[in-house]
C-alpha cells in the first residue's frame, strides 16, 4: 500500500546528498576570489537530516477483508508511526506460502487464516504465540479455544461459521424440528429434491456432513482438555448409529446426493427446499426468498456442526513482533474494524461487541449462530490432515450409496457402518505412520 511513499522518501534523501555534494565552490572559483582579511565565513550548510523512514506492518489478506481494512489503516498509521501495506492474497494459498516465505525473508508479519492451520504452524515454528490481555474478555470462548494450542493461544479470533439450514421462505415457514417433518415438508412443496447438503454427487464433504456423525455420540477426536490424536471416534457406538441414520436419509430421498455446486444450483432454481450450509453463502441464497433454520435434530439431539474460526495471526519469522501484535491487539481488535470486515464480508463475529450490533438487525446471523453454539471447533491438531481424505470418503460412500468392492484395493464395504469402521481404521494407520 505504501510502497509508492518509501519510494519518494528514499528519492528525497538522495536528492539531498546530491545537493550537499555538489554545494561548494569549485577550485577555479576560490583561486579567483578576492583577498579579505576577515575570517572565512562558512559557506557549506549544514547536511541535511531526514528522518528515517517508518516501519513497515504487511499484512496478508484475502481480498474482502483487505478491501475492508485499507481505507481503515491511514489513521493507524498516523497514530502508531508506521506504515502498513495490506497485501490482497489467496486465501487457500496462505497456509502453504507463509511456511515458505517467512523463512526467507518474504513473508508477511501478520496473516489472517483458519484457526484449524494452528496446529502445524505451531509445531512448525511458524506462528508467534499472542498475548490477548485485555481484549480476551471480548472474545467469545469457542474462538479462543478454537486458536489454542499446547497451553498458547496462537491468534485474535474475528469470525466464526457453522453450518445451518436455508430454507425456501416461499415454500415452507420454518426448518423442521425434526427429519421425518423436513422430509413430509418436502412432499407438500413438491420439490425435486428435499435437502440439499454438499458431500455426495461425486464430492466427499466432511465439514458438511459432520453432523450426520457426531450429533448422537460420534467424534473425529476426544476432545478433554485438548483433542487426543490417539482417540478416534469415528467408529464408536454413536457414529456407527448416525451413519445408518445418514444411509436411511438418502434411501428415503431426504438428503440428495448432490456437491456443492448442484446443492446451491438446486436451492437457487427451487428444485430443493433445504440446504445445509454456511453463512457465506447468503449472497447465492438470495436468489430466492430464504430463511434459515437449526438443522434438524437427531434422535432428539441437537445437530452437531464443526465451528470454523477465522483469525489475525503473527508470523514468527516477523522481525518486528510488538508492531504486529500492537497492529492486532490496538487496531484490527477494534469494533470500527471488525464492523467494517463484517460489512464487507458477513460471517458470524467473534467479538461479543460486534455480536451486539449486528444481533438485532440481523435475525439470520443470530441463528447461525445459535448453530454454532450447538456445534465444536473443527480440531486444530496437526492429525486433522489424516482425517479429511478418509472421513469424507467414507461419507461419500453412504451419500452415493457406492457400496460392493473396489476393484482397486479389494476392500469391500457392503453399508454404512462398513464405511466408517473403514475411515476410522485408515485414519489411525496414517496418525501411526502405517
Amino acid at each position: 500500500m505504501k510502497t509508492n511513499k518509501l519510494r519518494f522518501i528514499v528519492f528525497l534523501l538522495m536528492f539531498s546528498l546530491v545537493a550537499v555534494a555538489c554545494g561548494g565552490d569549485t577550485a577555479d572559483e576560490v583561486a579567483e576570489a578576492p583577498d579579505t582579511t576577515e575570517a572565512p565565513k562558512e559557506t557549506l550548510a549544514a547536511p541535511a537530516t531526514t528522518a528515517p523512514p517508518p516501519e513497515v506492518i504487511v499484512v496478508w489478506a484475502e481480498e474482502k477483508v483487505a478491501n475492508a481494512l485499507n481505507p481503515l489503516v491511514g489513521a493507524y498509521e498516523a497514530a502508531a508511526g508506521v506504515d502498513v501495506e495490506v497485501v490482497v492474497y489467496d486465501f487457500g494459498a496462505i497456509r502453504t506460502d507463509v511456511q515458505t516465505a517467512g523463512p526467507a525473508g518474504e513473508g508477511p508479519d501478520v496473516f489472517l487464516g483458519a484457526h484449524d492451520w494452528v496446529g502445524e504452524l505451531a509445531a512448525n515454528g511458524v506462528v508467534s504465540p499472542l498475548d490477548l490481555g485485555s481484549v480476551a474478555s471480548d472474545l467469545f470462548d469457542v474462538g479462543v479455544t478454537a486458536f489454542s494450542y499446547g497451553g498458547e493461544v496462537y491468534g485474535f479470533p474475528y469470525a466464526t461459521e457453522a453450518i445451518a439450514m436455508f430454507y425456501n421462505a416461499d415454500l415452507v415457514d420454518s426448518v423442521p424440528t425434526t427429519w421425518e417433518d423436513a422430509k413430509a415438508a418436502c412432499d407438500a412443496a413438491g420439490t425435486e429434491l428435499c435437502v440439499g447438503a454438499p458431500g455426495g454427487g461425486g464430492g466427499g464433504d466432511a465439514y458438511h456432513n459432520h453432523p450426520f456423525v457426531a450429533s448422537a455420540g460420534g467424534y473425529v477426536f476426544a476432545s478433554e482438555g485438548g483433542f487426543d490424536a490417539s482417540d478416534v471416534g469415528l467408529d464408536n457406538a454413536g457414529a456407527l448409529a448416525s451413519a445408518e441414520y445418514l444411509d436411511g436419509l438418502v434411501k428415503n430421498g431426504t438428503v440428495a446426493s448432490t456437491d456443492y455446486g448442484g446443492s446451491m444450483t438446486a436451492f437457487q432454481e427451487g428444485r430443493s427446499l433445504f440446504w445445509m450450509t454456511g453463512p457465506w453463502a447468503r449472497g447465492d441464497a438470495s436468489a430466492v426468498n430464504y430463511g434459515v433454520g437449526l438443522i434438524p435434530q437427531f434422535d432428539g439431539n441437537a445437530a452437531t456442526p464443526f465451528v470454523g474460526v477465522r483469525g489475525a495471526m503473527v508470523s514468527s519469522f516477523s522481525d518486528k513482533q510488538v508492531l504486529a501484535q500492537s497492529f492486532i491487539l490496538d487496531f484490527f481488535a477494534t469494533v470500527e474494524v471488525q464492523q467494517a470486515m463484517y460489512e464487507s464480508d458477513p460471517r458470524l463475529p467473534a467479538t461479543k461487541s460486534l455480536f451486539a450490533v449486528v444481533e438485532g438487525a440481523d435475525p439470520v446471523a443470530a441463528v447461525f449462530a445459535a448453530s454454532a453454539a450447538n456445534g465444536i471447533p473443527m480440531p486444530n491438531i496437526p492429525e486433522m490432515g489424516s482425517v479429511w481424505g478418509p472421513f469424507g470418503d467414507a461419507l461419500l460412500i453412504i451419500r452415493d450409496q457406492n457400496y460392493g468392492t473396489n476393484e482397486e484395493t479389494g476392500v469391500t464395504v457392503s453399508n454404512a457402518s462398513d464405511a466408517m469402521k473403514l475411515a476410522a481404521e485408515q485414519i489411525r494407520n496414517a496418525i501411526a505412520g502405517g
